[in-house]
């Protein structure tokens, strides 16, 4: 029989990672367990492989929840000053960017898995990578972690900091959430977050791998404007993608899910009226009235754009811009402030950045982390009702989180 560990982390993503280094260096002797091969979770692709790893505009209105304040103690515990000094002390001179964005000075993330890899050898955090747990049961005050092709660890206290359903492909399995409920958790409802959306766009892939810079997008749900976001849009096959579509990305898939009508309105030229649009059209009616709508159009958007519009609205490339009735130039000009598109859903877990619901946060205690309905039972990190915004506010909260419930390990002890 294996010994009664004080403290097993369960996944070595960046909320386990945080979980494990805060208690070791607390004197708590620590065993993190982690299913994959290695440990760093999704550390190598966020940022798109630049590593941002948190956001210096912390507040709560980037956290989504069923109970969003219980992010604040967590927040307040380990806020961006401690969490800066934190990658400075190991090595990780740190870069901010316009958006408030933090990365690596070399805008490379794997240097932020590495130097918390080194970091748990300093502080001889015993790391088993490659482990297949099966259950985790509580026997008295000590749990029992069941393997599937080894003797079961014990311990007194643990962090499940599995993660959710997001990008499979890195091993989010979900595993976590079962644990947790046969120990008598509950789940909120899960769907994709910070994730592409699909269209029913006719002729759509005509305008596959255009990107567009600050656009202004609009999203309804059942006809009602829910928000707006400005940003890049990339059109993708079947769907979009982009900063402005990713920040709507989970208020779109939230009413998704609760089977609401999805739609969205693009303002491809945010800096520019409908009446200076109209002037621009009239006046070259008038000057230059034999000039090809084609020409005119791509002298405001890109060419494809243009010929997706003009298909769109039925009308020839070559029509001189002098035989244009009133009502023509008006339908081009609401296709340019005001193309509406139905969202008829998201890509897969596969592409999705965070996932929404988990571990219901009502059950967790917001100061320490640690579980109402099992004593000793910490969590932290994705794996709970809790998803940030597009920018570095995941990864916050897994610091955050993870860093709370090491602490709370070590202050139990």
């Amino acid at each position: 029989m294996n010994p009664i560990r004080p403290l097993v982390v369960i996944g070595a993503g960046p909320a386990g990672i945080m979980a494990a280094t805060t208690a070791a260096n607390r004197g708590i002797k620590v065993l993190l367990l982690e299913r994959k091969n290695h440990i760093g979770g999704k550390i190598p692709v966020t940022g798109d492989g630049k590593g941002n790893l948190t956001n210096i505009n912390l507040n709560l209105s980037h956290y989504h929840s069923c109970f969003p304040e219980f992010v604040l103690p967590a927040l307040t515990e380990f806020d961006f000053s401690k969490t800066k000094e934190f990658f400075e002390k190991l090595g990780i001179k740190l870069y901010i960017d316009h958006e408030g964005r933090v990365f690596p000075y070399s805008r490379e993330a794997f240097i932020i898995q590495k130097m918390l890899a080194a970091e748990l050898r300093r502080l001889k955090v015993e790391i088993i990578t490659g482990v297949d747990i099966q259950e985790i049961r509580k026997i008295g005050s000590t749990f029992e972690i069941i393997m599937k092709y080894s003797p079961s660890f014990y311990a007194h206290k643990i962090v499940l900091a599995t993660g959710g359903l997001a990008a499979p492909q890195l091993c989010a399995t979900g595993d976590g959430y079962r644990w947790a409920v046969k120990l008598g958790h509950h789940l909120e409802p899960q769907f994709p977050s910070l994730v592409q959306l699909t269209t029913n766009l006719a002729h759509g892939n005509f305008l596959n791998k255009l990107k567009l810079a600050e656009v202004m997008i609009t999203l309804l749900v059942n006809n009602q404007v829910r928000a707006n976001k400005s940003g890049d849009l990339l059109f993708i096959p079947h769907g979009i993608s982009g900063t402005a579509i990713f920040s709507l990305s989970r208020l779109a898939s939230e009413a998704l899910a609760q089977g609401k009508e999805v739609a969205i309105r693009i303002n491809f030229v945010p800096d520019l009226t409908g009446e200076e649009l109209k002037k621009f059209f009239s006046g070259k009616v008038k000057s230059d009235s034999q000039k090809p709508v084609i020409l005119l159009l791509q002298g405001i958007l890109p060419e494809r754009l243009s010929q997706f519009i003009l298909r769109a609205l039925n009308m020839e490339f070559d029509l001189a811009v002098g035989r244009i009735s009133e009502n023509k130039i008006k339908s081009i000009i609401d296709n340019i402030i005001n193309f509406y598109l139905s969202i008829t859903g998201t890509q897969s877990w596969k592409y999705a950045q965070a996932t929404c619901g988990g571990i219901s946060v009502k059950e967790v205690n917001s100061k320490t982390m640690e579980s109402k309905i099992v004593s000793n039972l910490y969590l932290a990190g994705e794996i709970l009702d809790v998803d940030g915004d597009c920018g570095g506010y995941n990864m916050q909260w897994a610091w955050s989180s993870g860093y709370l419930a090491g602490k709370s390990t070590a202050d139990k002890a």
